[in-house]
Parts: structure tokens; sequence; C-alpha cells
């Protein structure tokens, strides 16, 4: 068993098919499929059953798949903490910024990062809250912003803000000229959501639970502004950060503060605890900085 076997095992799994992960790596087909079998013979185990649309893990595959997981990420975290040296920042550090913090919190800490260390390359990760604890875990992120509640297990967690969703309505909404409303008030409303992973969908679901009711779902997007135009457009209403409204906000639509209940969360940095690379470093030392987190760890690397 080695690490190429084992990248090309998560690789499958994680793109649910040979032929995609075959050109994700920029390999043969045949090698990877012999690859596996090798794996398998080794194990004594057969790990994946391919099936009509993809593949599916076997008991035992899905026990190594977690386990190869963790490898991978410990195996790229050595690379980086070899590769890191004194001088100007270079290579590429993977962000994850959910979309909805991502315009509104970190478009000026982007913005100076590039500025200050014009070498190194940011790739930007715009996931949702729950697929960003996998994301991290894996390696293929290396530090994030979410929502809280977060696992503070495996990760260092800094509070930055507290955020609430506000109503957004157009302006001929029956509610649009309202200065509060309750939640009782929307069970009849049907919503224009982010996509289902989406940690704000969780905050509406237990509102709605109080309540008794299921949202009624009429779209769902990840981008602000198609989710905004449905409004707009009168598809549906919409609950939206109350910090990316103040950022973007659009002639014709309406926002109103939400009580009963008041729908606020916490934003805060992640970062896997233990090594953190250079650019890393340097990118949390900035988002302390501009976020005004006063309780920093980890020294400046310059």
């Amino acid at each position: 068993m080695d690490i190429r076997t084992l990248r090309y095992f998560t690789e499958v799994v994680q793109l649910n098919g040979f032929s995609r992960a075959a050109d994700a790596l920029f390999v043969t087909q045949p090698a990877i499929s012999r690859s596996i079998l090798r794996l398998e013979d080794e194990l004594g185990f057969t790990l994946l059953t391919r099936e009509p649309d993809g593949v599916s893990l076997t008991d035992e595959g899905a026990v190594l798949f977690e386990h190869a997981t963790r490898i991978l990420a410990q195996f790229n975290s050595m690379n980086k903490a070899l590769q890191d040296k004194s001088g100007p920042l270079t290579g590429t550090l993977n962000v994850g910024l959910p979309p909805v913090i991502a315009s509104t919190y970190f478009a000026g800490i982007i913005m100076a990062f590039s500025t200050r260390h014009p070498q190194a390359e940011l790739k930007i990760f715009e996931l949702g809250t729950e697929q960003m604890s996998e994301a991290m875990a894996e390696g293929r992120v290396e530090t994030a912003a979410v929502m809280l509640p977060f696992d503070d297990t495996r990760f260092d967690l800094q509070r930055f803000a507290t955020d609430r969703l506000m109503l957004l309505v157009n302006t001929r909404h029956r509610l649009a000229e309202s200065e509060q409303v309750s939640f009782r008030e929307l069970t009849n409303e049907k919503f224009v959501l982010f996509s289902d992973d989406f940690r704000i969908n969780e905050l509406i679901r237990n509102a709605c639970g109080i309540y008794h009711y299921k949202p009624a779902v009429a779209g769902r997007s990840n981008h602000l502004d198609l989710i905004m135009a449905m409004v707009s457009a009168g598809v549906g209403v919409t609950l939206l950060p109350e910090s990316m409204w103040r950022a973007h906000r659009t002639d014709g639509l309406a926002a109103v503060s939400v009580a009963d209940p008041v729908l606020s969360y916490d934003l805060a940095l992640a970062n896997v605890k233990g090594y953190q690379s250079r650019s890393c470093l340097a990118w949390n030392t900035l988002a302390r900085e501009i976020l005004g987190i006063s309780c920093a760890t980890g020294a400046d690397p310059g």
C-alpha cells in the first residue's frame, strides 16, 4: 500500500467513478483500476462495487476511506512543512469561505493578503459550513470561516462576529412596510433558500419547527444575485444575513427584522489543530487584524 494508491482510491470515491478520477488525476483509467485491484488483493477485501451511476463502498471500503482521508491529509501537511521556507510567501493557500460570509467579511482581507503577498496564490473554496469540516479534515482546505457550532475537538476556533437573519421581500409584498415580523407570520410564505448544505437552512428549519410546519421551498441557489432576483420577481421570500443585506442593498427589495425567534448565530475562524503553513499563519494574522480579533495565536511570518 502506498500514498499514490490511497489517493487513487479516495479520488474514485469522492468523484464517484473511475473515469472521473482518471481525468482529475491525469492518469489512465486502467492504471487506477489496476492499482485498486492490487490494493484489494493486498488487503483481502473488496473495497468498491461498480454500479450503473458510479461506485459504492463496501463496509471494508468505508473503513479504509475514513483512514485514507486522514493519512492523505497528514501527508499533505508534512509536505507543506518540509517545503515551507523563509523569504516571500509562495505557493497556494486553500481558504474555505461560505458564500454567506465571503463577500461580507472577507473581500477586504483577500485584497490585503494579495497586496502584501503577491507571490502567493489564494484558492477560495465556497462551501457550506457542513461541507467545510470534511474538506478541512481531508486537507483540501487549510483555513476557513464557519458558522458556529463547529467541531472544536479537531479545530481551533476564534469567534469574530455575531450575525442574524433578516426577512427579505420585494417592495410589493404585504410585509414590506413592517419594522418587525414574528416568524409565525411566515408560515404561509414560499421561501427562496441557499442550497441545502448551508447551515442557514438549519436555523430556518428549526424556527419552522417551533410552529410545527415545514418551509415551502420555491427555489434554491448558491448565488446571492439569483436569490435576490427571485425574491424581487415575487417567486418567494428569503432570510438573509443582516451583514449581507447591508453590503448588497438593492432597489425593489425590503429587509424586515424577524422575532419569535430571532435567528442569530456566531461566526469564527477555523483551523486544523497542529501545524500551519507560513501562508496560513499570514492569512490568520491578517484576518484577526482586520476583523478585530484580540486573541491572536501563532507568529506573524511577515
